[in-house]
């Protein structure tokens, strides 16, 4: 389950890393090309969520290249 940990110093809400993998995933779903692949970039370059960003981006590759191929079958 996804928890939200308040911290002692502030009354900032810390985001678990789980919430901005899910976060990720739907955004790669909806729109596979170029946010999937910008917000793929942004979690490669975060030291703890390096290995999440690159399955991500290869998720965003993936599906656009189904999605595209599917548009070009059934559209034309």
């Amino acid at each position: 389950m996804i928890t939200e940990v308040r911290n002692k110093d502030s009354d900032k809400i810390v985001v678990s890393k789980q919430k901005w993998i899910i976060v990720g995933l739907l955004v790669t779903i909806l729109n596979p090309f170029f946010a999937g692949l910008i917000y793929g970039y942004a979690l490669w370059r975060e030291p703890g969520l390096k290995n999440d960003g690159k399955w991500l981006m290869i998720l965003s590759l993936f599906w656009g290249a189904i999605s595209m191929a599917l548009v070009l079958k059934y559209y034309y």
